[in-house]
């Protein structure tokens, strides 16, 4: 090892270690508490997001999911302390400024009003965290309504920090874009648990239904070492219903005039004092056949002998448990989950006749197991430990061609994470911190075969195994909710890729309550996987260069970005939200998935030259009038990468990334919900398509196109019914395959996808509860 490398290495163990013996300021004692109400059977219950101050004072903070809160003292003998939750009285305590307070506790009786129709009434669909120190976007259950969100993927119309297409015109698999980039790019997580990686990262975001979310948090940018370094543009996290937080039975109904049929049942209980089950199950099919009539059809509005979108049949169970101990000091969640998928597209008897047909053939099959378990350590209030642990298996099988001329990726991917993190403060809450070890074990055992008419190629292995141990430390500076800093560094070793080093660091800044200021820097790495992630490519008849696919490096990329958020008033005691952003993302390394060289061919190499994504964004919501939310947004997008023959480098924009994207959001909502209408607008700006004739080429353009959507829904106590339109203008791209009418011969390509494949979709459904909400 050279001196230099030596001395590196040296002062990322000091930067690492360091960090805990950052020394506490001295400050006035802090006041921790809990904030209850009592339920119909008299028992106690957390209130989060309840508002807790001193009396005469500015200094505010509110109660996290566990009905927790911490304020810091005001160094005065004593001091009234005010609690405060709409639907609830206010509360007040004299309390002792110069002492210790840890164990203050509230419960705050109903107020003579319904407290359900006041929360459910103020609930927008799009929140804008106000204490979270990154910029969070928050899709609530009010938001996954606004559209029949069958699935993950078709919960983002209304989100103008994402953008969701199909990777091809005939598998129907997916893609999606944060900040100018791939998914791919984007860590998703299930409750803090990294899910959607590797094999399933494209035909994943298919498999989560809409009816099992509580919500959805999107985080622009550096997010927090703690879950690992593969988060690159932000951190997607997915709320799943709580075990005891949810209904007893709840079930949703959904058919479409493309004789998509699904359905999704969830039911709760509350087994005793200590442990409580949910079981989510969902049912999904695209058929051909119209059960009305009995007769067969294949929907093909562009008459290119193609059906407009894949027949399915998927399969989806989730069980879940959560044991709480009786000293309320050790909460553990176990859950299971069994997913098969199967998917048959491409080209029909009942589309055209043909001596040879045109057909892709894919199934996923995964099954994971995982257990979270956080343990109150010591007498500091908020002090634990939390382990978690995951096994995740993954079987995909994908056929594109014909028994004669034909792609096939196969593969097993085997996954193991685990996770232990101990969080504690130094002194007092103002100085948080969180040390932890991860460990990752990736196996993936694939195979790809490019059979054309003239050549008989054998099975190409390709087969990968990374374990990947690693620590990480970080720290959380906060001072009266004004001003809170998080330092944040890793270190992992991958035994494929070798030493990985991740620093990531986020500020917030309130200016004054209603101006909030955010910043962040970081960067991330991302094992390639390049088939999986550009599945669509399979449905051509282009070459793929695969002996280049194991000499690729581990991706990494910078991003460093800013946030201004500002909360106006306006009238009637509302406010208008407007968040401006930007965000830019540099690859050091990345995985080149070449496109233009050659239209019959696809090469594979890292990075030699630039490679990065600007990001720029505004967006604006408020309550026009009572029951009335409107929110718009407008990005802009210039990503641009650097594209080499080997001789001589050519940077171009990124191909199929929309250059910008307007959305606008109309929500209203008469007295108790009882009719709710939405209606959303977007305008998706031009993108660069791939050259067939060579990088010099003059490049070509999609144009710009909009999509309009409607919903209306009868909500009653038990009962919702619910009627929507897709696409209201029926637009839709009129060759989405080149050369469909040759599928077996060079210059077939259904991969180059930038707008609808499929028209306009009238859909109904309805959505039905039973019992309580444990």
């Amino acid at each position: 090892m050279s001196a230099h490398k030596f001395l590196l290495l040296c002062v990322r163990r000091l930067m690492f270690f360091g960090l805990l013996g950052i020394p506490a300021i001295p400050r006035a004692q802090n006041i921790v508490g809990h904030v209850y109400s009592l339920n119909s059977k008299g028992e106690k219950e957390a209130v989060a997001g309840a508002n807790i101050r001193f009396a005469g004072l500015a200094k505010i903070t509110s109660t996290d999911a566990n009905g927790q809160f911490t304020l810091a003292g005001t160094g005065k003998d004593s001091a009234y302390l005010v609690v405060a939750y709409k639907g609830l009285t206010v509360d007040s305590a004299l309390i002792a400024g110069r002492v210790v307070n840890s164990n203050v506790e509230f419960i705050l009786p109903r107020e003579q009003q319904l407290k359900e129709v006041a929360v459910t009434a103020s609930q927008a669909g799009t929140l804008i965290s106000r204490f979270n120190v990154l910029k969070t976007e928050q899709i609530s259950k009010t938001g996954l309504m606004k559209m029949a969100c069958c699935n993950l993927a078709e919960s983002f119309e209304n989100s103008a920090t994402i953008t969701v297409g199909y990777a091809d015109a005939v598998s129907g698999a997916r893609q999606v874009q944060l900040l100018g980039l791939s998914g791919i790019y984007s860590q998703v997580l299930g409750e803090n648990i990294p899910v959607l990686r590797g094999l399933s990262s494209t035909y994943g975001w298919n498999y989560i239904p809409g009816s099992w979310l509580e919500s959805i948090q999107i985080s622009k940018g550096a997010s927090s070492v703690v879950n690992g370094y593969e988060s690159v543009t932000g951190q997607i996290n997915l709320e799943f219903k709580k075990p005891d937080k949810t209904e007893e039975f709840f079930a949703e109904l959904y058919a479409d005039e493309y004789f998509k049929y699904e359905a999704n049942i969830t039911g709760a209980r509350k087994i005793n004092d200590n442990l409580w089950t949910n079981l989510l199950v969902q049912g999904s099919t695209q058929t051909n056949i119209n059960y009305q009539t009995g007769n067969t059809t294949i929907h093909d509005r562009n008459s290119d002998h193609f059906m407009d979108m894949p027949l399915t049949k998927s399969v989806n169970v989730f069980n879940r448990w959560l044991y709480i101990s009786p000293s309320k000091r050790v909460e553990s969640r176990t859950g299971a989950r069994f997913l098969y998928d199967d998917r048959q597209g491409g080209q029909s008897p009942l589309c055209h006749k043909a001596d040879v047909y045109y057909i892709t053939d894919v199934d996923n099959l995964n099954f994971n197991i995982y257990n979270k378990t956080g343990i109150a350590i010591g007498s500091k209030p908020g002090q634990s430990i939390g382990i978690i642990n995951s096994f995740t298996t993954h079987k995909l099988d994908s056929y594109f061609g014909s028994d004669k001329t034909y792609k096939l990726y196969n593969g097993t991917q085997n996954t193991f994470y685990s996770n232990v993190i101990f969080n504690s403060y130094i002194g007092n809450t103002n100085h948080q911190y969180a040390v932890g070890a991860s460990f990752l074990y990736d196996n993936f055992k694939t195979v790809f075969r490019d059979k054309l008419p003239e050549n008989n190629t054998p099975l190409t292995p390709l087969n990968r195994t990374e374990v990947v141990p690693g620590a990480f430390a970080q720290y959380t500076y906060s001072y009266l909710q004004k001003f809170t800093l998080i330092v944040g560094l890793r270190e992992d070793f991958n035994y494929r890729y070798g030493w990985l080093f991740t620093p990531r660091t986020n500020v917030k800044y309130s200016v004054t309550p209603n101006i909030v200021l955010r910043a962040s820097a970081g960067c991330g790495y991302r094992s390639p996987n390049v088939i999986a992630d550009n599945i669509g490519l399979m449905a051509s008849t282009r070459k793929f260069d695969i002996d280049a696919i194991d000499n690729l490096q581990i991706e990494k990329a910078w991003n460093y970005g800013g946030n201004a958020t500002f909360y106006l008033p306006v009238w009637n005691r509302e406010k208008l939200t407007l968040s401006l952003e930007y965000f830019h993302t540099e690859f050091e390394k990345q995985a080149i998935v070449d496109l233009d060289r050659n239209r019959n061919y696809v090469y594979f190499y890292n990075l030699n030259g630039r490679s990065f994504a600007d990001v720029w964004q505004a967006d604006i919501s408020f309550t026009a009038l009572r029951g009335f939310d409107v929110f718009t947004a407008f990005r802009y997008n210039r990503n641009r990468i650097t594209l080499n023959d080997g001789q001589q480098s050519y940077e171009v924009d990124k191909p199929l990334i929309s250059r910008y994207r307007g959305l606008v959001n109309l929500s209203y909502a008469t007295k108790f919900k009882k009719w709710v209408f939405d209606f959303t607008a977007q305008v998706n700006g031009p993108s660069r398509l791939p050259s067939a004739t060579g990088y010099t080429a003059q490049a070509n353009e999609s144009p710009a196109y909009p999509m309009y959507f409607f919903q209306i829904t009868k909500n009653t106590k038990r009962l919702d019914v619910y009627l929507g339109i897709e696409n209201i203008l029926d637009y839709q791209l009129q060759n989405p395959i080149i050369n469909a009418e040759n599928p077996f011969v060079k210059g077939f390509d259904a991969s180059q996808v930038w707008g609808p494949t499929m028209g306009r979709k009238i859909y109904a459904g309805v959505r039905f509860r039973v019992g309580k909400i444990y």
